[in-house]
């Protein structure tokens, strides 16, 4: 009884990393984004600065204090 029970045991487990497996290559990897031009209006959503702080489109990217101004 007791091997029964190990061997359904590693079956579920199994079966559990599996579908993990399936699920985590169905994501697609992020999108890496440009740099910004320092000190000019972003032409599209960019990394502004060393932290890489995300720049909306339109917002000016101050590269040394990584933000961004309207």
């Amino acid at each position: 009884m007791l091997k029964t029970f190990g061997i359904a045991l590693l079956v579920a487990a199994m079966s559990v990393g599996l579908a993990e497996a399936k699920g985590a290559k169905a994501k697609a990897p992020p999108k890496a984004l440009a740099y910004c031009q320092t000190d000019q209006p972003a032409k599209d959503t960019c990394a502004c600065g060393p932290a890489k702080v995300t720049c909306p489109k339109g917002m000016w990217c101050h590269a040394f204090s990584s933000t961004c101004s309207p």
